[in-house]
């Protein structure tokens, strides 16, 4: 995995932990509502490094791949709106979403990509050490 990434990939594990567990502490809806936003905002700054990235080395999946990041993008939205304007409560549920979110975008089209440029890092060594 890119590094930059990975460490990306980690920071959002974390910021979900955190808002779990301050969800289970009962912790007050001004903290809920600091990790959620840090999540949404460091999603979005991860979406648009991996869309560098994929630009960079040409990635094929890239279309499909960005439209994947719009449409996450657009339901945090919706979902940080609804709690900001307190139309709903922030629960077990949507810990639920964000996981499941997160798990599918890591474990689906981040996977892919992960596997394309490390096919692409081989091929960049194999050339290298030819041309020596």
């Amino acid at each position: 995995m890119h590094p930059l990434l990975e460490k990306e990939h980690q920071q959002l594990i974390d910021l979900l932990d955190a808002l779990d567990k301050c969800i289970s502490k009962g912790n007050s809806a001004n903290q809920v509502h600091k990790y959620l936003s840090d999540f949404v905002a460091l999603a979005g700054e991860e979406f648009s490094n991996e869309e560098a990235i994929m630009e960079t080395w040409k990635y094929p999946e890239m279309i499909e791949h960005k439209k994947e990041h719009v449409d996450l993008l657009e339901q945090l939205f919706v979902l940080k709106h609804k709690l900001d304007s307190g139309r709903t409560p922030f629960g077990r549920e949507y810990m639920q979403i964000l996981r499941k979110w997160l798990e599918e975008h890591l474990l689906a089209a981040d996977n892919r990509l992960d596997k394309f440029l490390y096919q692409v890092n081989a091929n960049r060594n194999k050339m290298n050490e030819s041309v020596n």
